[in-house]
C-alpha cells in the first residue's frame, strides 16, 4: 500500500487531504513548514492540532530569511516567489525517512487562478525533478476542486471550520476582512447560516 506524507499548512485543503489519508490507513506522516509569514504561529497550532488528535507523526521545518514578497499585502492574494517549489523541496526531502512514497499537496481549481505554483503543469514538472534527484513525486488530489467543494469534503470527513486557518493576517482570530477570511467565509456559508439559526 502506497503511503503519503501531506504538507500540512493548516489551512483546509491540505487538512481535508491529511484527514482523508488518516481516516484510510494510508498517511505516514505530515510535514509543516515555518516560513515566518504573519499567520504562521496560528497555521502551525493548526497543523499540531492534527498531529495531537491523530498521532501522526509531524515533522516541522524553519525555512528562514524566505521573501515573502507581497504576501503581506492580505487584502489580495500574495504571491511569494517559487513559494510552493520551496515547501514541496524541503518536504520532499523529509518524507522518505518518514516512509513515504508519494508527497501530496492541497493546491486546488481555485488557488489555480492566482498562484501559477498551484497548476497542474508546475506541479508535474516539480514532481519530475524530484524523483530524478531523489525525492518524492508529487501530487494534488484537489487540483479539479473548488474551495466550496473542498468544503463540501471537509464536511464529509467530520472536520469543522475551526479546525484550519485561513486569515492571511497576524492575531489570535481571523480578522474577518482579508481576502482568505472572505474566501472562506463563501465557502463555509452555509455553516454561517446554520450557527446563526440554530440548525443543529
Amino acid at each position: 500500500m502506497k503511503k503519503s506524507i501531506v504538507l500540512l499548512s493548516g489551512g483546509i485543503d491540505s487538512l481535508v487531504i491529511a484527514e482523508t489519508e488518516y481516516q484510510a490507513g494510508t498517511l505516514a506522516g505530515v510535514v509543516f513548514v515555518d516560513m515566518a509569514h504573519p499567520s504562521q504561529v496560528a497555521e502551525g497550532w493548526k497543523a499540531f492540532n492534527f498531529h495531537g488528535r491523530t498521532k501522526i507523526p509531524l515533522k516541522t521545518i524553519h525555512v528562514f530569511g524566505l521573501d515573502l514578497g507581497d504576501m503581506t499585502n492580505a487584502d489580495r492574494a500574495g504571491v511569494v516567489p517559487s513559494r510552493n517549489l520551496v515547501l514541496l523541496s524541503v518536504a520532499s526531502n523529509a518524507g522518505p525517512s518518514m516512509g513515504g512514497d508519494v508527497l501530496l499537496i492541497g493546491a486546488n481549481r481555485t488557488d489555480a487562478t492566482d498562484y501559477a505554483d498551484c497548476r497542474n503543469d508546475a506541479l508535474a514538472a516539480a514532481s519530475t525533478a524530484f524523483v530524478e534527484m531523489g525525492g518524492l513525486p508529487i501530487e494534488a488530489p484537489l487540483i479539479s476542486k473548488t474551495k466550496k467543494e473542498i468544503v463540501e469534503m471537509a464536511r464529509g470527513l467530520g472536520l469543522r471550520r475551526s479546525d484550519a486557518w485561513a486569515c492571511y493576517r497576524q492575531g489570535p482570530t481571523p480578522c474577518g476582512a482579508c481576502a482568505s477570511c472572505l474566501e472562506s467565509d463563501r465557502a463555509w456559508a452555509f455553516d454561517w447560516v446554520r450557527e446563526r439559526i440554530k440548525i443543529v
